[in-house]
């Protein structure tokens, strides 16, 4: 069988190969994945890679063999997460826009018996949820994609309502009501915590080192490599937080319900049909292969 896989070398590209390429113990066929953010900020230039890469982050595939042993996940569908062993995935390790995959068994997620396209982005909801976990009031969220909406979404089911900074395009926020604002002579002061979520370095900036908080929260899909703390006396708490194996799974089922109706659902026969949908929009797509 031959392997098809949409690519960044510097441009999009497609490329086929006359067998699968194996680099690690799992081969899977992706389902359903998941584009957004990340592969955007790829593809602009705002997130730069160091050498060709398959994008695709997060999404859901079945196990086609497993070449360590653990034949338990042979057959099985999984959710996949952008966090594994290697790095994020679609970023330093190849991701999932391919006929067939191959990847370290930390990126398999949870089972999924009957999968369904909003599936694909379980997991940066329950990342969302992981997120919320480590908060303290007042909460301001900075970003305006699907992890920080999911949050803003994950905190509200919870009594908190938090608000956003967003230099950048906010409609996708603000269709659900939450306040937004784009400058930080807007912001009141003093903050419990700020959420780091897109990768915006000149936001992540201004806000750092212009308010008044005690707790910083980092995604690791804002890619944040430095913070510029205010200069004050005090205890600051940063927490980078990947996936928790506890999560409120009442709040990321409703978070997935309610954004269900907000990202859009693409079946393509052939992944060279894709290429046209690079760069994403808004909250991304769901690419669902054939």
């Amino acid at each position: 069988m031959r392997q098809v896989a949409i690519l960044y070398n510097g441009k999009i590209d497609v490329a086929e190969y006359p067998g699968v390429v194996l680099k690690n113990p799992v081969l899977l066929k992706p389902i359903y994945v998941y584009i957004g953010e990340v592969e955007k900020n790829i593809l602009t230039g705002k997130l730069p890679v160091n050498k060709s890469i398959i994008l695709g982050c997060t999404g859901v595939a079945r196990i086609i063999e497993v070449y360590s042993g653990s034949t338990e996940y042979t057959g099985r569908v999984f959710t996949i997460s952008p966090f594994g062993a290697q790095g994020i995935l679609g970023v330093e390790e190849d991701g999932l826009l391919s006929n067939y995959s191959s990847i370290h068994p930390s990126y398999l997620d949870e089972i999924v018996l009957e999968p369904k396209p909003i599936d694909a982005i379980k997991p940066l909801v329950k990342h969302a949820e992981t997120l919320s976990q480590r908060v303290m009031e007042p909460v301001l969220i900075e970003g305006c994609n699907l992890v920080s909406l999911a949050l803003g979404l994950s905190l509200r089911y919870k009594g908190i309502e938090p608000a956003f900074y967003c230099e950048n395009t906010a409609r996708s926020v603000i269709q659900f009501g939450f306040r937004v604002f784009k400058h930080p002579s807007e912001l009141v002061d003093q903050w419990g915590s700020i959420v780091l979520t897109s990768h915006d370095h000149t936001a992540k900036y201004k806000l750092l080192s212009q308010l008044v908080y005690n707790n910083i929260v980092v995604s690791p899909l804002s890619f944040t490599n430095w913070i510029p703390l205010t200069k004050r006396e005090g205890v600051y708490n940063v927490s980078i937080a990947y996936r928790d194996s506890v999560v409120d799974n009442t709040v990321v089922r409703r978070v997935l319900d309610t954004l269900s109706k907000s990202i859009r659902i693409v079946e393509v026969d052939d992944l060279k049909n894709a290429i046209g949908l690079f760069p994403p929009r808004g909250l991304g797509l769901i690419l669902s292969l054939k």
